[in-house]
């Protein structure tokens, strides 16, 4: 069995596809957070919000998938970390 079926077999292709897709800026932005001293908060703001986007999508293919419980708890991850992108936007606001 390939790697691709492993992967895709029961998904829905265009949310993985689009997951995908938003892997790249948070690895450009993961890369820039870690690179810039001192802690930049803006950069892990990104980072949450490209991940929370990417929980969001996830909930919506287990609801699609008829997976109801698995699709809330996304739902409710992806707020959470929404969440935690706004205070890191916030912090980084703030002028010292």
């Amino acid at each position: 069995m390939k790697l691709s079926d492993r992967f895709l077999k029961n998904r829905v292709k265009q949310i993985v596809i689009t997951q995908f897709i938003l892997i790249i800026p948070m690895i450009v932005f993961l890369f820039l957070s870690f690179t810039t001293y001192p802690v930049n908060f803006f950069y892990s703001g990104f980072i949450g919000i490209i991940l929370a986007i990417s929980m969001f999508l996830n909930g919506i293919e287990q609801y699609i998938l008829k997976k109801k419980g698995w699709s809330i708890s996304f739902f409710i991850l992806s707020v959470f970390i929404i969440l935690v992108a706004l205070q890191s936007f916030y912090v980084s606001t703030l002028k010292r």
